[in-house]
């Protein structure tokens, strides 16, 4: 791990977590050029790495505190700043972000606990979150944005605001929580998700 020259030698598997640093970034550039479907888009794809990273990281044998951190803070990125400034960008911003903010602070309590735990077991014998995972807001606001269109937007604002509290409220949750651990149902989610609001973005702008 250590390095003569660096704080740490990152490995093949560090650079795939990594690999969310541009594409988040990019994502959240999107969103302030009101780009909200396609910075989603970005966002499912960094969601496949944040899935794969860990996989691999026990396949190879490569599992160290250093990766459970460095995926903790990419999370941040993924799950908590980006959905949040792309929601405030469509709309629920003022007195309705109040809902983002309790989302952002109990998403970081929840990943410390994370952090200092990881899995856990569930009532099987597989793993499992300890609390509702953060990855759960990317698929919060893709149903958003799916219906934002359909709704008057105060409307649109309370329900994003009471799923949020009921998001907030579940990450803190001392309980087991499903964790996916099939390569198919991570490759469907992830890429079925990239390609969904990629697909609405270029026929939006067609349009």
């Amino acid at each position: 791990m250590n390095s003569p020259y660096y704080l740490v030698r990152l490995n093949r598997v560090d650079l795939i977590t990594l690999s969310a640093v541009p594409t988040t970034m990019l994502a959240m550039a999107l969103s302030l050029a009101h780009r909200p479907l396609l910075a989603t888009s970005l966002l499912f794809l960094a969601m496949l790495g944040d899935a794969l990273d860990g996989m691999l990281a026990r396949h190879l044998g490569l599992v160290r505190p250093f990766g459970r951190y460095l995926d903790g803070f990419m999370d941040v990125l993924i799950y908590l700043l980006s959905p949040a400034l792309i929601l405030y960008g469509e709309g629920f911003n003022g007195f309705w972000s109040v809902g983002l903010i309790l989302m952002v602070g109990c998403g970081l309590i929840r990943l410390a606990v994370f952090n200092d735990t990881g899995n856990i077991e569930d009532a099987r014998g597989g793993l499992a979150y300890r609390g509702m995972p953060v990855f759960w807001s990317l698929f919060l606001l893709a149903a958003m944005l799916l219906i934002h269109g359909i709704m008057t937007l105060n409307l649109w604002r309370l329900l994003t605001l009471i799923l949020l509290l009921l998001f907030s409220h579940a990450m803190l949750l001392h309980r087991p929580f499903f964790k996916f651990t099939r390569l198919w149902q991570i490759l469907s989610l992830t890429l079925g998700g990239a390609l969904l609001f990629l697909i609405l973005d270029l026929t939006g702008r067609a349009s």
